[in-house]
């Protein structure tokens, strides 16, 4: 029990108290990768993203485990007891092993090697420990990108040799062409970040560690934070999501069936696209399922989802969240009057963002005996439509009758449009269905008002048509 003590000091200290620093601008979250286009950084940089996020020195005080985290685990005063400890070496020195039975994990490489000739991948597998793994199948995938041709992918498959090393030869080179490695392992996938070759006079070498593999989470050494944000948005709210998990331990997590619930009526789920397997996959009706592979470190998973929004000024939201949850933080886009809540949270203080926008948040560290497994969320007193909008709807009806009126007065002089007009009126419409098109994808264009604007789109193509 006290490891995950200590690593839930470790993570308040850290992540959450850099939480509470000042706050960019809404959205919290990033925006989503192109799925086609794999992650092209040099490859130092991609050697430096690889590297496990730094271990926690000793930690001082008598701060309490968090709720949710499983009695069975082993405690160091002896309680439970009389656990074994899985990562003990006998009292012999070990480098893997960190402060209170934290594991230290080395961390993966992926860098030029100027002893390589060029066009070459050397890779080796290496278990926790940093010993050699011979015989495991190590996939690498290619991606060949062409504007002419569009994407192209395949996959070469080899074995590794007494030495847990195989190597890939004679590969294109230059920027239109991107790899990965990776093992399936059981349940699991473990990948290198992927890279590209440079024309020059030197390969990639890669260093992937295997870990064991587990879905028990009174097995796995996992704490976990939770980020919301939510904007209010024409008919519909946007809700986006940022799960930190933070796996202190030498086995890998891969989560069996984890669902994590929202309200029934939910909509237009995205989890950002990413090059790893770790993600989330819309449940319809019951919410967002948790995938991929989470080896020691630090992960991060950003998802988006919308809910139906009649108008009301007051709404009530549960959002449902995974387990062994330290810390949450809520914050919501709102006006001038508009107010947040959240059960069992302090009260939500205003901020503002990068733009000078108000933004509410509050935020919540678990003590112990605490089990927070979803948020009530509650936003109130939002600005609801006032009469200037039923004035402004009247006027528009008024004008629809007119041009009615007008319409029928003047029907059998119909107006010839040039040829030139027409087909300068088309492009343009044409153009505007592309945008209307692009803003619905990406969510800020509800969907009552994308159906009533591509109507009308469509209704004035086929009136340049019909000229």
């Amino acid at each position: 029990m006290r490891k995950l003590r200590y690593a839930l000091v470790f993570l308040l200290a850290g992540g959450v108290a850099h939480a509470q620093a000042p706050k960019p601008a809404a959205p919290i979250l990033p925006k989503p990768a192109d799925a086609g286009a794999p992650d092209a950084r040099s490859s130092s940089d991609a050697g430096r993203r690889d590297a496990a996020p730094d271990h926690p020195g000793p930690v001082r005080g008598d701060e309490q485990l968090p709720p949710g985290h499983p009695a069975a685990l082993p405690d160091d005063d002896g309680d439970a007891e009389g656990a074994a400890d899985p990562h003990d070496h006998g009292g012999e020195a070990n480098p893997h092993q960190g402060p209170n039975g934290m594991f230290r994990a080395s961390p993966d490489l992926v860098d030029d090697d100027s002893s390589l000739p060029t066009g070459t991948i050397a890779v080796q597998l290496l278990d926790p420990e940093n010993k050699p793994l011979p015989n495991i199948d190590v996939t690498l995938g290619i991606l060949q990108q062409s504007v002419a041709k569009g994407d192209a992918r395949k996959h070469v498959n080899r074995i590794t040799n007494a030495d847990g090393a195989v190597r890939f030869d004679g590969l294109e080179t230059g920027s239109g062409v991107a790899y990965r490695v990776s093992v399936p392992r059981e349940s699991a996938v473990f990948a290198a970040s992927p890279f590209q070759l440079a024309p020059s006079k030197a390969g990639m070498r890669v260093k992937l560690h295997i870990y064991p593999v587990t879905s028990d989470l009174e097995q796995a050494f996992v704490v976990m934070q939770a980020n919301l944000y939510a904007e209010l948005k024409d008919d519909r709210i946007q809700f986006e999501e940022a799960i930190n998990v933070y796996n202190f331990g030498r086995f890998a997590w891969v989560p069996d069936n984890l669902v994590m619930s929202l309200p029934a009526d939910f909509t237009a789920l995205n989890s950002q696209q990413s090059m790893s397997d770790q993600g989330v996959d819309a449940v319809e009706q019951r919410g967002a399922r948790v995938r991929g592979t989470f080896g020691p470190g630090q992960h991060s998973i950003v998802f988006r989802w919308q809910l139906p929004y009649a108008g009301a000024s007051n709404v009530d939201i549960r959002v449902g969240l995974p387990p062994r949850v330290a810390a949450s933080r809520v914050l919501a886009a709102a006006s001038q009057d508009m107010k947040l809540r959240v059960e069992g949270f302090p009260a939500a203080v205003p901020n503002a963002d990068m733009n000078g926008g108000r933004l509410l948040e509050t935020a919540k560290e678990m003590q112990r005996g605490e089990v927070l497994r979803e948020l009530s969320i509650t936003l109130s007193d939002i600005p609801t439509p006032g009469p200037a909008r039923f004035i402004a709807t009247g006027l528009a009806a008024l004008g629809v009758m007119f041009g009615l009126g007008y319409a029928y007065q003047t029907r059998g002089r119909r107006r010839v449009v040039p040829k030139g007009d027409a087909k300068r009126t088309r492009q343009q419409l044409l153009f505007e269905l592309e945008e209307l098109e692009r803003a619905h994808r990406a969510g800020d264009v509800g969907p009552k008002t994308y159906e009533r604007a591509r109507r009308e789109i469509v209704d004035a193509i086929a009136r340049t048509l019909a000229s």
